[in-house]
């Protein structure tokens, strides 16, 4: 599973943030234009558990094939320290 969710997206930035809560955001632009949220939710996680369990909040904005990275945003999804993977899109 793990292997296939990671040949799903490429990370393009980390940026770490915030003093008293920390954060970080990770871009990620999808390789496919149909996502359910369930996979975006697992991305989130997985993301989370390799490099976001440092901070209070780890954040990932995601970005379909072809979008405008320096534009509105397809998805966000944010983990905190609780490990629960939570995603919007509206």
């Amino acid at each position: 599973m793990t292997s296939n969710l990671e040949d799903s997206y490429s990370i393009l930035t980390v940026r770490d943030f915030g003093r008293a809560w920390r954060r970080r955001t990770a871009r990620i632009i999808l390789k496919k234009s149909v996502v359910s949220e369930v996979e975006l939710e697992n991305i989130t996680h997985q993301i989370w558990e390799t490099s976001g369990q440092d901070v209070d909040e780890m954040i990932t904005v995601f970005y379909l094939p072809g979008m405008d990275t320096n534009s509105v945003a397809y998805s966000f999804g944010s983990c905190m320290k609780d490990g629960v993977a939570r995603v919007s899109y509206r």
